[in-house]
């Protein structure tokens, strides 16, 4: 439409409304006003709760980036709030030497990728398990999965430090397997590991969704329930196996509690962060009793946890989309 013809047609529409005003009762012209005033004013608030609601949500990313490359005198400086006055990359280099950062993060992504597929596998096949077949106890063991989704890791760390400290048969072997990956892989493996239970809980209801028509399809032409399990139901369940998968990678990648049970001596992303300060005592001053005033720290320990979220940060910016689409599928929320 040119502008021409539109101008006409919106005298046309002021008119028309003008007459309907004139029509109506003086309750219904208080009414059109008020919701006429409330669609003009609806939008600005709307914009100033959601920028509200962005700020507080963005704020800690925000000071994070501001501290990571700024000096440390700036932290002294009333008149520094967000943006520095000295810009650096020294703290950021300091801060990636003391958590020997590139080799920690290759062990991590060693630790959490492969303990994440093993997982999301063992998960989906349980799940898939408690959704298609009927068996004596199933809801026994379902109603054990809920408790694994409710009973804290704190409650089994001193039985599991022990199964792992003498790991065998007793009378014939036993292994130590504490500062070894297989205390992380071996729960993964057996759809035990961190949050195993949700994820179960995840595919369970997925698969559950999906017709059984598709099995019954794959029963005909000749396949067992595991190989219809691997060939048909796990590539039409890519949305909840993705999800599924980010919520795994990003658990192991923020687990220290675990770790530190069983590792004394693998660097992972949290157990560097979380010693941060007497790594940076050896590395900058050689002196583990040397004290560093809070103030000072603060530039530190801002760079390390902008390290430490960056690779996840990275990864949920390439696979939003998909991620974003596996929630929608997978029966987490509607």
């Amino acid at each position: 439409m040119t502008d021409g013809t539109a101008a006409p047609e919106k005298r046309k529409m002021r008119e028309a409304k003008r007459r309907r005003m004139d029509r109506a009762s003086a309750e219904d012209r208080e009414y059109l006003r008020r919701r006429a005033f409330a669609g003009r004013v609806w939008p600005f608030f709307r914009a100033v709760i959601l920028l509200g609601l962005g700020f507080v949500i963005m704020y800690p990313l925000i000071y994070m980036i501001s501290c990571a490359f700024r000096d440390r005198m700036d932290m002294s400086d009333p008149t520094v709030m967000w943006i520095p006055r000295h810009y650096t990359f020294r703290v950021i280099k300091e801060t990636m030497d003391a958590m020997d950062y590139w080799e920690t993060l290759w062990n991590t992504l060693v630790l959490n990728i492969g303990c994440s597929l093993v997982q999301v596998f063992s998960c989906a096949l349980t799940g898939y398990g408690f959704a298609r077949f009927r068996f004596r106890g199933s809801k026994l063991l379902f109603g054990i999965v809920i408790m694994m989704i409710l009973v804290p890791a704190q409650v089994i760390s001193l039985p599991l430090y022990t199964q792992f400290r003498y790991f065998g048969i007793k009378g014939l072997f036993s292994l130590n397997l504490i500062d070894s990956r297989l205390t992380m892989y071996l729960p993964a493996m057996t759809a035990n590991g961190i949050r195993a239970g949700l994820m179960i809980y995840i595919f369970r209801q997925f698969f559950k969704g999906m017709p059984r028509e598709l099995e019954d399809a794959a029963y005909i032409d000749g396949c067992g329930p595991f190989r219809t399990f691997v060939k048909v139901m796990l590539p039409n369940a890519s949305a909840a196996l993705l999800t599924v998968f980010l919520f795994s990678v990003v658990w192991y990648w923020n687990d220290y509690y675990v770790s530190s049970t069983f590792f004394t001596d693998t660097k992972t992303i949290a157990l560097m962060l979380t010693n941060l300060d007497n790594e940076l005592k050896l590395n900058l001053f050689n002196d583990p009793t040397v004290q560093i005033s809070p103030r000072d720290q603060i530039v530190w320990k801002e760079a390390g946890c902008l390290l430490s979220i960056a690779p996840v940060l990275l990864m949920y910016v390439f696979l939003q989309k998909h991620f974003t689409e596996g929630i929608e599928r997978s029966g987490i929320v509607g």
